[in-house]
């Protein structure tokens, strides 16, 4: 007679070989609960606060050059969408000219 325990077992290793990766998200997952519920002592606070602070002034300047190219991108496309207004303002002038002159012959005629 087998019991419950050893007919889940294979299943259950079954489970973890279709699937690897959940079992590497649910130890991630384990180890980031765990690693938060542990207090940090002192002197790791102050061996990391350098470190901590100089990654954040690094993710603050490349978040302000991105911002600034971005900028320098945007103004760098506005003239030309500017002389492309002009230019079909021309072109709709001149199609509206052409129509005036082509109905006063034709009035003429």
């Amino acid at each position: 007679m087998t019991t419950p325990r050893k007919t889940k077992a294979p299943a259950s290793t079954e489970g973890i070989a279709k699937n690897p990766l959940a079992l590497v998200a649910g130890g991630v997952a384990l180890g980031a609960v765990i690693g938060a519920l542990i207090p940090r002592p002192q002197q790791e606070k102050d061996l990391l606060a350098p470190v901590g602070k100089r990654i954040a002034e690094g993710a603050t300047a490349a978040a302000a050059a991105a911002r600034e190219a971005g900028k320098a991108e945007i103004d760098a496309i506005l003239p030309q969408r500017d002389a492309a207004k002009e230019q079909i303002g021309k072109i709709i002038g001149s199609a509206i000219t052409a129509a005036k002159d082509a109905a006063s012959t034709k009035a003429d005629a």
